[in-house]
């Protein structure tokens, strides 16, 4: 009788801790695939089944998270596995001579995504980052969007917050800044200056050169020379790759105009044309292998040949801001500068209206 009370205690201690443990998700129930349908449902307008699998995508996100934090913290339990340290290479070699295949594959998947440095070099914080990952921001940011084209811009807001907050487990970081730049534009047009301005410093506080004072003090003191050598030189001199930035130098330069802020304003269209021409000039290097920058109008005349630019440059508010720049320094008093930017445009802008308004302030600025 103990013996069979002993079996069935055993028996039922299995069956337990088997019914308690995270079990592996199947190809169709993982996070990612549901929220595809979440996605696909959304871009079709039935906003009810995209709200229903967004959440379901939400759940599953939990459950991976559990099911791979079970298997890495049984992997790396062990006192033989612990002996070792917590570098990866250290911790990957000996979960191989273990077998461990699936603890093995769910680290090389972050550290392939991610890099170990992401990390610190170290699997305890690799495990503690994926206990952490049962968000999932680009589910939350789904159903924001869902809110927002119903009218609901108070509950829209509290999710896209929350995914704003848990954008550090972004499958692709940098969808961080779509969540931004939509928070900015809800702000835009709901008239809130005060979360505009704030969600568009959010965005340039990912921009070094932004936030580099020397830099920016570099960029004006050219301008200051007031001559039409420095112009050559401004776009010499000066490279800065955007990291989606040039929206927000864009809308934050309107908001500083406004307010009469106009070194702040400058800055903003000075940059963005830094960022722009740099960026520009690195897609046509990766078409044209010979092509060399020479000075402004040439440049423009070469990025003319190419329609995708010009309208990227459109879209991007480009030739806007090259404008713009124009118009900012001409108000600082440096009207030679400012002629030579209006002159320039005005024979080789590529965007047509853009090359007629330069024409019209160069007419101005002269006289």
């Amino acid at each position: 009788m103990k013996k069979l009370t002993a079996v069935i205690c055993f028996a039922l201690l299995t069956f337990l801790l088997f019914a308690r443990s995270p079990q592996k998700p199947k190809d169709s129930e993982y996070a990612y695939r549901i929220l595809e349908n979440a996605t696909l449902a959304f871009d079709s307008g039935d906003y009810g089944n995209a709200m229903k699998y967004a959440n379901q995508a939400k759940d599953a996100r939990r459950a991976e998270s559990e099911y791979e934090t079970y298997i890495l913290e049984n992997a790396l339990t062990p006192r033989a596995v612990r002996r070792v340290g917590r570098a990866f290479a250290d911790v990957l070699d000996i979960l191989a001579d273990r077998d461990e295949k699936e603890a093995i594959a769910i680290i090389n998947l972050y550290l392939k995504r991610y890099g170990k440095d992401h990390f610190n070099n170290n699997v305890d914080d690799m495990v503690s980052w994926i206990k952490a990952k049962a968000v999932y921001p680009e589910a939350d940011y789904l159903i924001g969007k869902i809110y927002q084209l119903e009218g609901e811009h108070a509950v829209a807001l509290e999710f896209y917050e929350r995914a704003r907050m848990e954008s550090p487990y972004l499958d692709i970081p940098a969808e961080s800044f779509d969540i931004l730049y939509t928070m900015a534009n809800l702000a835009k047009q709901q008239k809130k200056d005060e979360p505009f301005e704030q969600m568009l410093l959010l965005i340039l506080d990912n921009d070094q050169h932004f936030k580099d004072k020397s830099f920016i003090s570099a960029l004006l003191r050219t301008v200051d020379f007031d001559t039409v050598k420095h112009v050559d030189r401004f776009f010499m001199l000066f490279r800065a790759e955007p990291n989606h930035s040039l929206e927000a130098l864009y809308e934050l330069g309107l908001i500083y105009e406004r307010r009469g802020e106009d070194e702040k304003a400058l800055s903003c269209v000075a940059l963005g044309t830094v960022e722009a021409l740099t960026h520009m000039l690195s897609a046509i290097s990766e078409r044209d292998a010979e092509f060399k920058y020479v000075d402004f109008p040439h440049f423009l005349q070469t990025a003319s040949r190419y329609s995708d630019i010009v309208e990227w440059g459109s879209q991007t508010h480009v030739w806007d801001m090259m404008f713009q720049f124009a118009e900012r320094v001409e108000k600082r008093g440096k009207r030679v500068f400012a002629s030579a930017l209006y002159a320039y445009m005005s024979d080789t802008m590529p965007d047509s209206y853009w090359q007629k308004e330069s024409k019209k302030r160069l007419g101005i600025a002269q006289h």
